[in-house]
Order: structure tokens, then C-alpha cells, then sequence
């Protein structure tokens, strides 16, 4: 992990741990979900395609690092906000 990087990388563990966590807890609906085997596979944001892309953009120069963090700060404060 880069100090350029750094933020993009607490950012998107901050997301994964979203995604990771259960939302609610199970019902009925769910019972019947689990059941039968899951044909969509779920891939780690940290190794999606386009945050790679971006990432590479922003160590190569291309995006402001000022400007990444403060979009960083206001998505961070959003997850924040939705975990409250």
C-alpha cells in the first residue's frame, strides 16, 4: 500500500466491510434464498477492474491526489452515516 494509494485502499475496505456485513437478520425469504445454489459470483471491489484503472491513474498522475482525497473523505463520511 502506497502513501498515494492509501486512502483508495481504506476506502474500499471501508465498502467491502459493507458489502461483507449482513444487513438485517434472516427471514423467511432468505430460508427459501439459501436453499438453492447461488449462480452469481461475488468479487471483491479491491480487484475489480475499474478500481484497478483508477488506481493506476492516480499513481501515475492523472487524477489530483487532493481532489481522490476529498472524494475519498465525503464516501467514507457517507458510510459512516449508513452504519449509524
Amino acid at each position: 500500500m502506497s502513501e498515494t494509494t492509501q486512502p483508495l485502499d481504506q476506502l474500499i475496505e471501508s465498502i467491502q466491510s459493507l458489502v461483507d456485513a449482513p444487513s438485517r437478520p434472516p427471514d423467511a425469504i432468505d430460508r427459501i434464498l439459501e436453499s438453492a445454489p447461488r449462480t452469481t459470483r461475488v468479487r471483491a471491489l479491491h480487484d475489480a477492474p475499474v478500481v484497478a484503472r483508477f488506481r493506476e491513474d492516480l499513481t501515475n498522475g492523472f487524477i489530483r491526489l487532493d481532489t481522490a482525497k476529498a472524494l475519498f473523505r465525503v464516501i467514507t463520511d457517507l458510510i459512516k452515516l449508513r452504519g449509524a
